[in-house]
């Protein structure tokens, strides 16, 4: 069997549920992508991020050193082109690669994402990739102090960066700076953990190379199409992300009925994330806001937004084939995707195409 990845799902598919995808109890970040039952039971996502497995030579490659040259040919090209966000699609297609000594240095994720840095200065995608990359693995308190300086710069309205200045805080055991970030946090516009984003700009990159009939069938999902296998990737990688910060949100928060001003800041901080454009984010932060809100009108809104989740969660995860194989209803994704640069409204988009309300009936309960 080949080695895991250097980029490794907190969650593995064949495991994945709504009660997972909405859990604070696991060790690692939980994260709910697109297609969650169609995947489950998929070869193809696992193929797609896997390097090949060391074989004898044979005159024909294997499914997986097929797709492993594919990408490859892709992170070569867009390492070529040089702008910021072909860059950085490379460098998060390039993770697996980090312990490949066939590959050179210049198209590992490190360089290519030095790159992105070198032209995009004042992207702040760029830096939340650089973040989360150099989350991945640390055992020290992460990002680095100077990511996180030019993430506070670039995107200081941003509730979830001011997470990760928390997480970072936390780390250091530096208790006035983590207030601090927290209540930076409270006072944001919004949480943005640019999900939709990264989705987008992969799957614009890998219109680089066309996609042949040879790569989807050594995807091993019978039937997708070419639009569901570049999303199915770009969804798989964006999802790949750490968000460390949502758990020292709510570790941070466990002890907030006993302080007002702290339970003030909670408070508006689960409501941004309950607020955010990616579902299992907003599952952290209706979860957060009901057990912070434990009566009246603010805990009734957690508990229907929950509810309203849990809905729209089980009707995209039992049309994940059909995403992944129909190219018309992968369009419906995608342009919303364009338009608003949201998870949550590609999903919806998806579910009003198909005639699902978005509300869910009076008498349906959600998964144990």
């Amino acid at each position: 069997m080949a080695k895991p990845p250097a980029i490794k799902f907190p969650l593995t598919l064949r495991t994945a549920t709504l009660r997972a995808c909405f859990s604070h109890g696991s060790a690692a970040m939980l994260r709910c992508i697109l297609f969650v039952s169609a995947l489950a039971s998929a070869p193809a996502f696992a193929q797609l991020l896997t390097p090949p497995a060391e074989t004898a030579p044979s005159p024909e490659l294997s499914p997986e050193q097929l797709l492993a040259q594919f990408h490859h040919d892709e992170i070569n090209l867009l390492a070529l082109r040089g702008d910021v966000h072909s860059l950085l699609a490379a460098a998060l297609m390039a993770a697996p690669d980090a312990d490949d000594s066939s590959r050179p240095a210049a198209l590992k994720t490190p360089a290519l994402l030095a790159r992105a840095q070198k032209v995009g200065t004042d992207d702040a995608l760029v830096w939340w990739v650089s973040a989360g990359v150099e989350c991945h693995a640390a055992k020290k308190a992460c990002p680095a102090t100077e990511t996180l300086q030019q993430l506070e710069k670039t995107d200081a309205q941003n509730a979830a960066v001011w997470a990760y200045a928390l997480a970072h805080a936390v780390q250091a055991k530096d208790d006035t700076t983590a207030r601090a970030a927290l209540t930076s946090a409270a006072q944001s516009a919004q949480y943005d953990d640019h999900f939709g984003a990264l989705v987008g700009v992969i799957e614009q990159a890998m219109d680089i190379l066309p996609v042949s009939e040879d790569i989807l069938r050594a995807s091993g999902q019978g039937g997708i199409s070419t639009a569901g296998f570049k999303l199915t990737y770009a969804a798989g990688i964006a999802a790949s992300l750490p968000q460390p910060g949502l758990r020292a949100v709510v570790e941070t928060c466990k002890d907030a009925a006993n302080d007002a001003a702290l339970s003030a800041d909670c408070v508006a901080v689960a409501q941004k994330i309950a607020d955010s454009g990616s579902m299992i984010t907003r599952g952290y932060g209706v979860k957060l806001l009901a057990s912070l809100a434990t009566v009246g009108a603010t805990q009734d809104a957690a508990k229907s937004s929950a509810r309203m989740l849990a809905w729209q969660t089980q009707n995209i995860g039992a049309m994940g084939e059909r995403l992944a194989n129909d190219s018309r209803l992968t369009r419906v994704y995608l342009d919303a995707l364009a338009q608003r640069g949201q998870e949550i409204d590609a999903v919806q988009a998806v579910l009003r195409n198909q005639g699902v309300a978005l509300e869910p009936p009076a008498d349906w309960k959600a998964p144990e």
